[in-house]
């Protein structure tokens, strides 16, 4: 069953027309810009997440707050390792609680009518999303904020953005020191995506302004894991073989189920991928540079069998 992927209030979600990736950059968060956006005060800036200046995949709310100059969002030295982490805080912004948050895809800055549009192009079918992350919550009428950190990976359907997997973490304890998370994606489709939107806020409803002043959500080191742990087809499930030779890629089932054959080279690259829904597929792969890759077969059920294969 499709899972429609509907935006939060006052957030949008548009079809994504770019060259798709299966990996993301900065996703370290070492990679920052002081935009200094006033001529009239030239020391007021605040925090980009890209090296330059030119959005590149990552983008926060900063700029609908250059009128008051506060801002949510920020680089800071506090981080598991390297140099840089984000900090997000809920801050009170003309008596509203504005939300730290960053986010991939692009915004519209319009003060309280601003827009977010989630997701940049995207083809991966990652098996989780890792990193780390610590949180103080702010009080919301006496109970706990609540952090939200999860991944959407999507795809347009030609009508509406429909959620093909979804890895997600919210938290309203405190986490006071930097812990580690490791979020498997639940799939709803065998589809691939087009997109993903990752998002961090630290306030989970902060899209409806409501949040609790001083929240705090630090994260850093965030990763997308692909299972690519080889496996013998002598250790495979009994009703799916894989085998290679020649150029040709046989697959045989005992059910005629929807599955896909994605083909990885050994950094981690997408090179080939197909749908099969037949007992017995064979397939011609593309030409390749010889060396190890890694072919993953996903059925409908979500259950992934992987194999390494040489070729020369």
């Amino acid at each position: 069953m499709e899972k429609i992927f509907t935006a939060l209030s006052l957030l949008l979600l548009l079809p994504v027309l770019a060259i798709s990736q299966t990996d993301l950059p900065n996703m370290d968060f070492e990679n920052w810009y002081e935009n200094h956006y006033s001529i009239i005060y030239p020391g007021n800036f605040y925090w980009e997440p890209n090296s330059d200046g030119n959005w590149n995949t990552w983008e926060t709310g900063n700029s609908a707050s250059e009128i008051p100059n506060v801002f949510p969002t920020e680089r800071t030295e506090d981080a598991v390792n390297g140099s840089y982490a984000v900090r997000m805080e809920t801050k009170s912004i003309f008596g509203q609680p504005a939300a730290g948050n960053i986010f991939t895809g692009h915004f519209i800055a319009d003060m309280f009518n601003s827009q977010a549009l989630f997701g940049v192009p995207f083809t991966g079918t990652p098996d989780a999303f890792r990193g780390y992350y610590k949180y103080t919550p702010g009080d919301i009428s006496g109970s706990p904020d609540t952090c939200a950190i999860y991944a959407i990976l999507s795809k347009w359907n030609g009508t509406q953005r429909v959620e093909i997997a979804k890895a997600e973490l919210y938290q309203h304890q405190t986490v006071a020191e930097y812990t580690y998370f490791d979020l498997e994606f639940e799939y709803f489709s065998s589809d691939i995506p087009d997109s993903i939107s990752i998002v961090l806020t630290s306030s989970k409803l902060g899209d409806q302004f409501i949040g609790g002043i001083g929240s705090t959500l630090y994260a850093d080191n965030l990763s997308l894991f692909y299972d690519f742990s080889p496996v013998d087809n002598n250790n495979l499930e009994p009703e799916i073989k894989i085998y290679y030779n020649n150029s040709i890629l046989r697959v045989q089932k005992n059910t005629p189920d929807m599955a896909i054959i994605n083909l990885y080279d050994i950094t981690g690259k997408k090179v080939f991928s197909t749908k099969l829904s037949d007992y017995f597929s064979e397939i011609n792969l593309p030409s390749l540079h010889s060396g190890i890759y890694i072919c993953s077969l996903r059925e409908n059920n979500h259950n992934t069998i992987t194999k390494k294969i040489l070729i020369r």
